[in-house]
């Protein structure tokens, strides 16, 4: 399987890092260690590591949502043919559904 990042998915983590870093350099590393280890499932298990995203009465089976488990992020990620595609990194209180647009939906 092809593994693909949306150009703007290393910024979306760079961002929400260096908010971290802020408050402190510690939890923006623990941050960055959640994202690593998230990618990390997802590569692993594709299929099965994430959720399926909702969409209201419609479940869309080839875009899944990663929950972070320390953080209230998620990471939006799709499954099309052999390509696996890292969308974005996505506050837990935003609508999935604005961001699709980075996979031309």
């Amino acid at each position: 399987m092809t593994v693909i990042f949306h150009p703007e998915f290393p910024g979306d983590i760079r961002k929400f890092e260096s908010a971290y870093a802020e408050i402190s350099p510690g939890l923006a590393a623990r941050f960055r260690e959640e994202i690593d280890v998230a990618v990390a499932a997802v590569k692993a298990s594709p299929t099965s590591a994430g959720h399926f995203l909702n969409l209201g009465s419609t479940v869309v089976p080839e875009f899944r949502r990663r929950n972070l488990k320390a953080f209230p992020h998620f990471i939006l990620y799709g499954v099309v043919a052999d390509k696996l595609i890292f969308g974005s990194v996505i506050p837990s209180r935003s609508d999935p559904l604005t961001w699709l647009k980075r996979f031309g939906r």
